[in-house]
């Protein structure tokens, strides 16, 4: 079941930066991948910041959390083995209740796949529980897919191999790769999550919560560990916080509507990501 307004999350591709190994990434990822699910996020993007990126990446994130997105049934067949996927075993369990599908007994069938690479044409090619290798497929009228999308298939035939995209899963979230403003080009009330944003408190709530509504939802983005979005957009915490004081937009502007920080009686220096997700979309996903 969704939820009536749409929730994308954007987290940088530097998100895993003070990780020590291979296997605490993967760990802080599963705690992401969890804020998601739990709270019914619709996207979570990951969007780049290569100057804050150490040993692990952007590639690295999206295969992760992508991973994590999945089906348990359909991981195997649809991610292959990657070195990204070493420590995969220590991901907590999402507990969405997918929808897969089922093996075709002379009837229609559904399954899911993941884009691999976008075509010219309004093709795709897609990793898949029906072949070994991708296999091409048209895309619907009027549907839009990304590189790292899930989509539903429906499938007549297992052999030879007939079938069809029929949209995008329903349950859970999509894991997609872009750049910051493109996110926040879309629906909903963007909301920058920073210390040096304006204090979210119970009176102002309420607002935040009505204007979300009115804009179809949310688009929250979250910065990294020691390094939060004014400093990937190159942005002075001091203007913001004089343009949060007086009203005013932060210029330049990079597209969001709010500069909140939703833990205005912070005693921890850092706030991790993970930490900050549960924390936020905790209070911005109340009701009246």
């Amino acid at each position: 079941m969704r939820t009536e307004d749409g929730l994308t999350i954007c987290v940088p591709s530097s998100v895993v930066r003070e990780a020590e190994d291979a296997r605490e990434a993967t760990r802080k990822l599963g705690y992401v991948a969890r804020a998601a699910a739990v709270f019914r996020a619709d996207r979570l993007v990951v969007f780049p910041d290569r100057e804050g990126e150490r040993r692990r990446g952007g590639e690295y994130v999206r295969t992760v959390l992508g991973y994590a997105a999945t089906p348990p049934e359909l991981r195997k067949d649809l991610w292959g083995e990657r070195d990204e996927l070493r420590y995969v075993g220590v991901l907590p369990p999402l507990r969405v209740p997918w929808r897969t599908g089922s093996t075709p007994s002379g009837e229609e069938s559904k399954t899911q796949g993941l884009v691999t690479e976008v075509g010219p044409e309004g093709r795709v090619r897609v990793n898949s529980p029906l072949r070994e290798h991708p296999i091409s497929l048209l895309v619907p009228s009027g549907m839009e897919v990304e590189q790292g999308e899930r989509v539903t298939i429906r499938v007549s035939s297992r052999e030879p191999v007939r079938a069809r995209i029929t949209g995008k899963p329903e349950e859970g979230f999509q894991v997609v790769g872009a750049d910051l403003s493109e996110a926040l080009a879309g629906d909903g009330l963007a909301v920058a999550t920073s210390r040096h944003g304006e204090e979210l408190s119970v009176s102002r709530l309420g607002g935040i919560v009505s204007d979300a509504r009115e804009a179809g939802g949310y688009t929250v983005a979250f910065g990294s560990p020691e390094r939060g979005l004014p400093e990937m957009l190159g942005l002075s915490p001091d203007g913001i916080r004089a343009a949060v004081a007086d009203g005013r937009s932060v210029e330049p502007d990079p597209g969001f509507d709010l500069w909140l920080n939703t833990i205005p009686a912070q005693a921890s220096e850092v706030v991790r990501t993970e930490e900050a997700l549960f924390v936020t979309l905790g209070s911005l996903t109340l009701t009246e």
